[in-house]
């Protein structure tokens, strides 16, 4: 544990950490930063590499069992330091600073579902895609020109699920061929697709791919893919990406969650 007290908001630590509120600095340095005592809890458990945990001088005693646990690099700072680190409107005075998981070579498990996010563009629907796809097991994430996963934002709406998963950029067209090659089933969520549940012969070896809030899944994606929709009254034009996203989840993956 470092002894010292930080107070200043340009102690070089402080200005580094601050600076991956930035999604450039968080792409450049390789880390993000999670927020609360939850999530840094589930973090120094094991969920992800910590790097350093921030932590409010005047709390250090409510999160003693936390900190117990975690044999890495402990920051003391004041109320005034936490506060500016953190975007959370009331801050709870614990704060980690972790490393992005870097996978040398795409390969996910065989007979693994693949989520792949076609220009999703909200944080909260990206959020919550992330969130579900942690609690029915979908251990990889694809996404093409989608928002960071690693902003803030996105964080708190995945309540955890972000630590737990590999999550890669790639492009259209290198999903696809990934796919290809491995005889990956490539399923669109498209509103003009087969009722998914009477989609037969699905199997276990399938890529899901959600499409953009206003636009939906490419064109190139629906040539290449097979088309599922979920059953809607004639009233109601579509449902949220988020929710489309995360019942199809549940159906697709079924008994084996």
């Amino acid at each position: 544990m470092n002894g010292e007290i930080i107070s200043s908001l340009d102690n070089p630590m402080i200005k580094e950490a601050r600076s991956l509120n930035d999604k450039k600095f968080r792409r450049f340095y390789g880390k993000f930063l999670i927020d609360g005592e939850k999530l840094v809890y589930e973090a120094v458990c094991g969920a992800i590499e910590v790097d350093k945990i921030f932590v409010d001088a005047e709390k250090m005693s409510d999160f003693g069992y936390i900190l117990e646990r975690f044999d890495g690099k402990l920051v003391p700072v004041t109320k005034k330091v936490i506060n500016s680190l953190s975007e959370n409107v009331t801050p709870q005075g614990i704060i980690a600073e972790v490393i992005m998981r870097e996978t040398v070579e795409f390969c996910p498990e065989k007979g693994q579902p693949i989520l792949i996010l076609d220009r999703i563009q909200d944080p909260g629907n990206l959020g919550t895609i992330i969130r579900t796809a942690s609690a029915t097991g979908f251990e990889t994430i694809v996404l093409i020109d989608t928002a960071d996963a690693y902003s803030p934002k996105v964080i708190r709406s995945s309540s955890g699920g972000i630590l737990y998963l590999d999550i890669f950029r790639m492009s259209e067209k290198e999903i696809i061929s990934y796919c290809e090659k491995e005889d990956i089933s490539i399923l669109v969520a498209d509103m003009a697709g087969i009722n998914v549940f009477k989609a037969d012969g699905i199997g276990k070896n399938f890529a899901l791919v959600i499409g953009n809030e206003g636009q939906g899944v490419s064109e190139t994606f629906k040539e290449r893919g097979r088309s599922i929709s979920l059953p809607m009254k004639s009233q109601m034009e579509s449902l949220n990406a988020g929710v489309s996203a995360s019942v199809l989840m549940y159906i697709l993956l079924g008994d084996n969650i």
